[in-house]
């Protein structure tokens, strides 16, 4: 679906973004673009646009919803990381939004973990993972990029 496909195309910018070095305010301006003028070339869906012009910034439960649904999940997502400067708040307010938790919880905690990196995911957190230690040794991998054969 065209929704679905833009809010992967808006996410992996700001995941790109963060990635870079850009900070959450830059990230989450309306005027951020991957490229420029990348996104009048490539419009987004309508509901992802309003996501991207900061639909998310002024409102509250119920109006924010952790829902399965791309587009309320991406939304939810987007309000937990705006509205909280640390991983462990935002990761909080993402999941007890309820209803899709885990939706809502694994797309902030991509875009958090950009953001914050490794050290700003609180210790605990990180001792309790499973399979850590190859998740590590994964992220380690694509932080590296492509080898030559």
């Amino acid at each position: 679906a065209p929704t679905c496909v833009d809010a992967c195309r808006y996410f992996a910018s700001l995941i790109a973004g963060a990635l870079q070095g850009l900070p959450k305010k830059a990230l989450l301006d309306p005027a951020f673009e991957p490229l420029p003028g990348y996104w009048q070339a490539h419009p987004l869906h309508p509901e992802i646009e309003a996501i991207r012009q900061g639909s998310y910034r002024h409102k509250m439960p119920p109006d924010i919803q952790g829902s399965g649904y791309v587009v309320r999940s991406l939304e939810a997502a987007l309000w937990a990381c705006w509205r909280h400067d640390d991983f462990a708040s935002g990761a909080l307010a993402a999941v007890n939004l309820g209803d899709d938790a885990d939706t809502t919880g694994a797309v902030y905690g991509q875009l958090a973990g950009a953001l914050y990196g490794l050290p700003g995911i609180p210790a605990g957190w990180r001792e309790r993972i499973a399979m850590r230690t190859h998740i590590l040794a994964l992220a380690d991998q694509l932080l590296a990029g492509p080898t030559l054969a």
